[in-house]
């Protein structure tokens, strides 16, 4: 498939990671001792966006497996928002939204999406974004495209589905490869080929606001970024084990010591 377009060059969860830079970029450095405990690097206001971006990036990496019969793209711009995902193949044209759930249980309740008991306007987000992207690709092609919104979520702990949204399908990160294998054809090749070369047109979507930082560049930074995360994360895992351990000592010391004093009467 023709790759002219700057699309092609966006990773999964690119506007994430910018806004993460970006929002650590304001924050003062840890002081050592904050280090040696585990205080988290992220502020409050990266906090969020980080989640967004390992989210995405998760469900990009799946997206990307799906071979050769499939086109994706990442970042797509909806004015002032943007999609996470579009995939198109011989199953059809699918508008791909990421929330991520990691640790946390979720339920949902038409388009009511609860995480963690929050309630997250997410399912009606991804309708609206597929509505956009619809649009998009009719203009450009002068002809109506069925785009099915879906909304990815990552790694939640439990799932319960009270009732089911309308026009949104809803699935965890686990389901996402699966599904999409397994849908029925809906396209032609040709079709297929059609919309992909629609999709990373640049004139088939708005202006968005491009970043003078690489893609690269935001990889590194991100990753070094995630690695601050994961150490702090692990030294307060190991600062907990840590005080599990003296306090099993502590009680095992007391028992002995009140045992020996027993025996002695």
């Amino acid at each position: 498939m023709p790759q002219n377009n700057y699309l092609r060059g966006r990773i999964a969860g690119q506007s994430a990671m910018a806004a993460v830079i970006a929002a650590q970029a304001h924050c003062a450095p840890r002081g050592f001792l904050a280090r040696i405990v585990g205080v988290s690097p992220l502020t409050d206001e990266s906090r969020a966006h980080y989640r967004g971006a390992v989210g995405e990036l998760l469900v990009g990496s799946i997206l990307d497996r799906l071979g050769d019969s499939w086109d994706v793209l990442h970042g797509v711009p909806l004015g002032a928002s943007s999609l996470d995902h579009f995939a198109v193949g011989r199953a059809g044209v699918f508008a791909i939204s990421v929330v991520n759930c990691q640790g946390d249980d979720v339920a949902i309740r038409g388009d009511e999406l609860v995480i963690a008991k929050t309630i997250s306007n997410a399912i009606s987000e991804a309708r609206e974004s597929a509505l956009a992207v619809a649009a998009s690709l009719e203009a450009a092609l002068g002809t109506a495209v069925n785009v099915v919104p879906v909304l990815v979520m990552v790694e939640p702990v439990k799932v319960s589905m009270p009732a089911l949204p309308d026009g949104v399908q809803v699935l965890t990160s686990m389901q996402l490869e699966q599904w999409l294998l397994s849908s029925a054809a809906t396209l032609s090749g040709e079709e297929v080929a059609t919309i992909s070369a629609a999709a990373e047109a640049s004139a088939t979507w708005p202006e968005p606001e491009l970043s003078a930082v690489t893609s690269h560049t935001l990889t590194r930074a991100f990753v070094q970024i995630h690695h601050d995360v994961r150490a702090a994360s692990l030294r307060r895992f190991l600062w907990v084990v840590a005080a599990l351990i003296v306090t099993f000592l502590s009680v095992w010391s007391l028992v002995s010591v009140l045992t020996g004093l027993v025996v002695g009467f």
